[in-house]
């Protein structure tokens, strides 16, 4: 194998596939990036078993080849280049780097050695849409996602295919969000309505960070695996196998009390008074004559605060006390210069909304007094 790569696209193809490199004492070649030129296309591989990510790279391929080598290696290698141009060509078992003023030469690993990476069929059956509306809808939700190992099936988000719209929800049981894509923006040939997978926690934060906003994304689904594929990236990854709570009962079909309040004001007002929370971590919410929302908490050590905020709200009141962390995802991930809050008394979900934007909503449980 004999290639010429500029050293940002080489540094950019090792930072796409780092995040799933595996790390297993009993299999080192978890641990190895697959390098592989062939049909004029470089692609860098790498896999936990889990998760599997493969980017295709521009440089010139003199002479076609595969071989896998640390990640980590020839990672920090190419991080402290000072060259443009790279020329990497193997010989027997190395991979020898070269500049004008560095050579380097890495032991590599039998590539029979390297894991297959899954493959899921090129059938009729996919989601096309464009990466920043899917995006924007799992950063929405990803904040409310669980870690688990006793419930796998809340350590995820739950993508529901429907022909007229996407659902994208997670929950960790003590708060849940919702986001919706509208059938206008996005085309789906999948047979099977109400289609359900869960995709781990962790494919999606890779998503996240290696696929671009104006790429075009495609995702299929065959045999537990999912692919998400752009242009020149494809991530595949285990699905998690069970069944996701049946989160529509809890959502309020009604509130006791309607707050709305500016969604910057009440933004500064959690931080302020959550920074006096103790180990607990709870604000107080407290409606104050149907003009004003009052944000206070106290610690015995630490003092207390309170915030008063103009509000207008309706219904009968209420005060009820949140995990301030909690709050602040919620509020957050909503749209718009307003906050709907709907609060309801006891120990029932609350509810948070924008006025402005139906697509995404967020459930938070209060905290036992």
């Amino acid at each position: 194998m004999k290639l010429i790569i500029l050293k940002n696209n080489l540094k950019n193809g090792l930072d796409v596939v780092g995040r799933s490199v595996g790390n297993n004492i009993n299999l080192p070649i978890l641990g190895n990036v697959l390098i592989k030129a062939e049909n004029n296309q470089i692609k860098f591989s790498t896999t936990n078993l889990e998760l599997a990510i493969t980017k295709t790279i521009y440089g010139k391929i003199v002479e076609d080849g595969t071989i896998t080598i640390p990640h980590n290696i020839i990672s920090n290698i190419v991080s402290n280049l000072s060259s443009e141009r790279v020329n990497i060509d193997t010989k027997q078992q190395t991979l020898q780097i070269k500049t004008d003023s560095y050579e380097a030469s890495l032991q590599s690993m039998p590539v029979n050695e390297f894991p297959i990476i899954p493959k899921v069929k090129e059938t009729k059956e996919h989601l096309k849409l464009n990466a920043g509306v899917f995006k924007d809808g799992l950063s929405k939700v990803v904040v409310a996602a669980g870690i688990s190992d006793l419930r796998p099936e809340i350590s995820g988000v739950l993508l529901i295919i429907e022909p007229s719209i996407l659902k994208l929800v997670a929950t960790d049981s003590f708060r849940l969000a919702e986001a919706s894509i509208n059938k206008n923006q996005f085309d789906n040939t999948f047979a099977e309505q109400g289609l359900k997978v869960i995709i781990p926690l962790k494919t999606t934060q890779e998503l996240l960070r290696v696929v671009g906003d104006d790429e075009d994304l495609s995702i299929r689904i065959e045999g537990g695996q999912i692919l998400f594929q752009t242009n020149d990236t494809e991530i595949v990854s285990r699905l998690i196998d069970g069944k996701f709570p049946d989160y529509e009962p809890i959502i309020p079909k009604g509130v006791d009390t309607e707050v709305l309040i500016s969604r910057e004001e009440l933004t500064n007002a959690v931080k302020l008074t959550g920074s006096f929370t103790s180990r607990v971590s709870d604000v107080r919410l407290k409606t104050k004559d149907k003009k004003a929302l009052e944000i206070y908490s106290n610690d015995s050590a630490l003092g207390e605060n309170n915030y008063l905020i103009p509000a207008k709200i309706s219904g009968e009141g209420a005060e009820l006390a949140f995990n301030w962390r909690y709050l602040l995802d919620g509020i957050k991930i909503l749209s718009g210069k307003q906050v709907n809050l709907g609060l309801n008394a006891g120990n029932k979900a609350s509810l948070l909304k924008s006025p402005d934007d139906a697509s995404c909503f967020y459930i938070l449980m209060p905290i036992r007094q």
